[in-house]
């Protein structure tokens, strides 16, 4: 991605730190130099706006400048209404997944427990025939498809969702009703057993009820990973099809702002070889060892701004 330059940074920023081959311009070291060595020091940025070319260049980089910004500006507005349209058919994926995922937890959550529920019914009939010639029946289907679906949407909010605050506490409150109703409404009928046998299937169900309840957590806890991968999917894939589908219109601009670019950098090449040239000559006439265009405190140095400027400015297009 380019970056806009400030005004005179294509070319001043630059040529600041140019170094003049011919008697030349650059930063002089620490060490004070001896009294014999003479040296001149001139401001780079006066010499680049007093060359005749000088309107020339600021005129490239005005338009370069202005150039950004419309790609910037048309760019922002095709992703905008890239960005609605996306946003809308996310919302649809998203409500789809939530509901498959609702479904899915729904569906583990039930295969489950009609797997605890297949042991604990097997236990509760080898206990009975010890009491009965024929083995008695344990209802373990103790809440209604609606209630199932009900808790199934509490443990979604609970996990997937990640309700917080007040509603957090509604939500847990709800399920543990469900919970608790679930398990009153068990109608096993374990009379004549012994207090060993009796406490044998209380331990089985509560541990059979600890193992769904870790189950159903985990299982959500899950779908919420693959609903947040699959959303992470779906903005690196908006990415990549912007980009594919506006490949086109991005080369073309890419390619007039690097034309712009060329031209400033061959224009800002013609005014330095210029500046530099008649640093040389200033520097022969005046007998200075160096132009600098930066110097330290420490450096005597005669300011030939005012020379290089009367050259400079007579220099022909």
């Amino acid at each position: 991605m380019m970056h806009r330059s400030p005004l005179i940074a294509a070319a001043c920023a630059v040529m600041m730190a140019f170094s003049f081959a011919f008697a030349g311009c650059g930063t002089k070291k620490e060490e004070t130099p001896p009294p014999s060595v003479h040296y001149g020091v001139a401001d780079l940025e006066t010499l680049v706006k007093a060359h005749p070319k000088y309107s020339e260049y600021f005129k490239l980089e005005t338009e370069y400048n202005h150039m950004l910004e419309q790609y910037q500006t048309e760019r922002n507005k095709l992703i905008e209404s890239s960005s609605k349209q996306k946003q809308i058919a996310a919302a649809l994926a998203d409500t789809s997944r939530r509901v498959d995922a609702q479904n899915e937890l729904q569906a583990k959550v039930k295969a489950k427990e009609d797997e605890l529920n297949d042991g604990l019914q097997k236990l509760y009939g080898d206990i009975e025939k010890k009491h009965t010639t024929k083995a008695g029946t344990m209802n373990l289907e103790t809440l209604t498809p609606e209630e199932r679906v009900k808790m199934a949407n509490l443990q979604m909010k609970l996990t997937v969702l990640g309700v917080t605050g007040e509603e957090k506490e509604q939500v847990k409150d709800e399920l543990h009703r469900l919970m608790d109703l679930r398990t009153s409404r068990e109608k096993a009928d374990m009379g004549g057993w012994t207090e060993e046998e009796v406490k044998q299937m209380t331990d089985a169900k509560a541990k059979a009820q600890a193992e769904l309840e870790d189950y159903s957590n985990s299982a959500a806890e899950e779908i919420k990973n693959n609903l947040s991968q699959e959303t992470e999917a779906d903005i690196s894939a908006e990415e990549a099809d912007f980009a594919e589908t506006h490949k086109e219109w991005d080369a073309n601009w890419q390619a007039k702002i690097d034309d712009k670019q060329k031209q400033m950098a061959a224009l800002k090449k013609e005014i330095m070889a210029d500046i530099e040239q008649e640093a040389a000559r200033v520097a022969s006439e005046k007998n200075l060892d160096m132009i600098f265009s930066k110097y330290k405190a420490n450096i005597n140095a005669d300011d030939v701004t005012g020379d290089l400027v009367n050259r400079i400015v007579n220099i022909r297009k």
